[in-house]
């Protein structure tokens, strides 16, 4: 059973220029690299990527939102369906093997800095 859940837009979409080349929404193209990325990395028992219709993000797309159990809950927008991937599946490892989530801000990637839109409290946390 996997610990940690990687919600994906499939509907995102690529820009005008690349939409025409994948034959895929941005999203699903998305969704499928990072499963390749995840099973180079052998990290596909740890984290389970579930694809959303939609995440209501558009405008911001693509769209993600990497959470699990007492850890804090990433959502990220306006990730390029092709570039990001690197540094997204960096991303994951990072967040995958740190207590609570806490991926320190400089140890994140730009493309990862810049597209955090939300970082949300662990649910278990009193408020």
């Amino acid at each position: 059973m996997t610990e940690h859940t990687l919600l994906v837009c499939s509907l995102c979409r690529f820009s005008e220029t690349q939409n025409k080349k994948h034959g895929l929404s941005g999203g699903q193209h998305l969704i499928e690299e990072l499963k390749k990325g995840l099973e180079e990395h052998d990290w596909s028992d740890r984290i389970e990527i579930k694809p959303v219709s939609c995440m209501a993000a558009c405008r911001r797309s693509c769209a993600v939102t990497l959470a699990a159990n007492d850890k804090l809950t990433f959502i990220l927008e306006k990730l390029a369906p092709i570039e990001s991937v690197p540094d997204l599946l960096k991303f994951i490892e990072q967040y995958v093997t740190t207590p609570k989530g806490k991926v320190p801000y400089r140890e994140r990637a730009r493309s990862i800095q810049q597209s955090t839109s939300f970082i949300l409290p662990p649910l278990s946390d009193s408020y």
